[in-house]
């Protein structure tokens, strides 16, 4: 009941804090909040960047962590709330027993520090509830759109974690590729580079084995001293769905012959034909984990170049500077491979879309 007095205190101040009016338009004055879960201080800014930078100075509550962000809108936007605490450890939980002003408004979020987000329908925890990864963010679904009260945060598991153990710390975990998607060409990389110091046209055959590398939805946090265990089941549930072969990592050798004016360095481009399909994993683990034995991983999706196929080459070429010149070739007068090569044009990266917090993490 002290709690709910504090969060209903809270309440109070967020009303003060925006004057009477309700978080629709982000631009007006006081629209971020910074909210402590240790004693229930709240203040408000002008912006975000201001929320932030006082969250994490301590310049709020308790605490100078910033452990999740709520935001008014999808994908991040409009009226924001972060929430400091501490970093979540097992057996402890961190609480915010009503959202306010942000009441029923609640569309999208960030979580940090090791922080599993539980968004209640209800103040004080109760009513239907929506679970989601530590360290990870996302839309709400039809199910916990603009109808979040409450929330928890406490030690469960990132996507990462759950990866990690597939394979290796569970007794079964099995990949479902739901979706595949459309076979593309990726970033152009360098394969290869000469350099004509000569004085005269020399015909040459340049290239080499080109080995490139897949990506998927939480390769950043996953080292290779991990274990890679999980994308092996999904090569072979995508080609058991599919018929098609899918890789993680493939080397390919790439070569062609070219004439190289003087004076001038040519390369050869590799663009490779890349695979991409989505779906999840689920997993069981002997011994209770994070509180339960079966766990999912939602919204995983999967790019890697096709195995065995070469993709498509292009060769490239410009006169050297003098300082390319003085640099590669010295007392050269012939023709040079220096791993001091102009780099290739690349894609701009692709905006990943933003996941949906919807459905059971574990039974």
């Amino acid at each position: 009941m002290h709690k709910y007095r504090q969060w209903m205190a809270v309440v109070a101040a967020v009303v003060v804090c925006l004057a009477g009016g309700t978080p629709a338009n982000a631009e007006q004055r006081d629209d971020h909040c910074v909210a402590d879960t240790a004693t229930g201080a709240i203040r408000c800014f002008d912006s975000l960047g201001e929320s932030l930078a006082a969250a994490s100075a301590g310049e709020v509550g308790a605490s100078a962590t910033v452990i999740s962000v709520l935001y008014e809108h999808a994908n991040f936007g409009g009226a924001s709330v972060a929430v400091t605490g501490s970093p979540c450890v097992e057996g402890t939980n961190q609480t915010v027993g009503f959202l306010g002003n942000w009441n029923d408004k609640i569309s999208s979020f960030q979580t940090f520090q090791n922080c599993y987000i539980t968004m209640y329908e209800h103040a004080e925890y109760q009513g239907e509830r929506q679970e989601w990864y530590a360290n990870d963010s996302g839309n709400y679904g039809s199910n916990m759109n603009d109808r979040g009260s409450s929330v928890v945060y406490s030690r469960g598991p990132s996507r990462a974690e759950l990866l990690k153990d597939c394979g290796r710390a569970t007794k079964t975990c099995n990949a479902h590729v739901d979706q595949r998607g459309q076979d593309f060409y990726g970033d152009w990389g360098r394969v290869d580079t000469v350099y004509n110091c000569s004085a005269n046209k020399i015909t040459q055959v340049i290239g080499k084995r080109d080995t490139r590398s897949g990506k998927n939805t939480v390769s950043n946090e996953i080292s290779v001293s991990a274990g890679f265990e999980f994308l092996v089941d999904w090569s072979v549930a995508y080609k058991r769905t599919w018929g098609q072969e899918w890789g993680w990592e493939t080397s390919e050798s790439v070569e062609t012959r070219i004439e190289v004016n003087p004076g001038y360095w040519a390369g050869l481009d590799r663009s490779p034909v890349m695979r991409v399909a989505s779906g999840s994993y689920d997993m069981w683990y002997d011994k209770r984990k994070w509180g339960h034995h079966q766990w999912y991983v939602w919204n995983f999706s999967g790019e890697g170049p096709a195995p065995g196929v070469v993709g498509q080459t292009r060769t490239v070429g410009k006169k050297m500077t003098s300082d390319e010149k003085k640099k590669v070739c010295g007392k050269s007068a012939g023709l040079v491979r220096s791993s001091a090569s102009p780099q290739s044009e690349s894609a701009a990266p692709a905006v990943p879309a933003v996941r949906v917090a919807q459905g059971s993490l574990h039974s």
